[in-house]
């Protein structure tokens, strides 16, 4: 799902296009070298559910998407068009998974203090998303 996820957030060419690189989507935790701005998905929490209505059993979990970057209009900038790609994704395919509804959880500032005379300031903002998804790859 992961890899679906990371595609799904790269075929928007403005949120391309705000990243670093075409490879700006990493796993938690990102590679030390890793150049700003870039993306981290993390798979929080995730269950099975039956649904009543259906014969249909989804999988739902929640994954958190942070944004790193150096300034906070940068990372205000990518982090609304990750809200913009990813809220009220509705029967879309995720790599080889179809996510039948995808909506935005919270959004947290999770910007480490700048420590006193520091020359750099990473802003890390933390958007975390509710995917009901097939429980099989299709």
């Amino acid at each position: 799902m992961k890899a679906g996820l990371r595609t799904y957030l790269l075929a928007d060419a403005t949120l391309k296009a705000a990243l670093a690189t075409t490879t700006s989507v990493f796993s938690f935790p990102a590679p030390q070298d890793a150049v700003m701005p870039y993306l981290m998905l993390t798979r929080v929490s995730g269950e099975i559910q039956n649904l009543a209505s259906s014969s249909l059993n989804v999988y739902v979990e929640n994954w958190q998407v942070d944004v790193m970057a150096t300034t906070d209009k940068a990372a205000e900038a990518i982090k609304e068009l990750v809200i913009s790609r990813l809220n009220i994704a509705d029967r879309v395919e995720m790599g080889s998974y179809t996510v039948y509804s995808c909506s935005l959880v919270q959004v947290l500032d999770n910007s480490d203090l700048e420590m006193t005379g520091s020359e750099t300031n990473n802003v890390r903002t933390t958007a975390e998303f509710m995917l009901i998804r097939d429980r099989t790859a299709t």
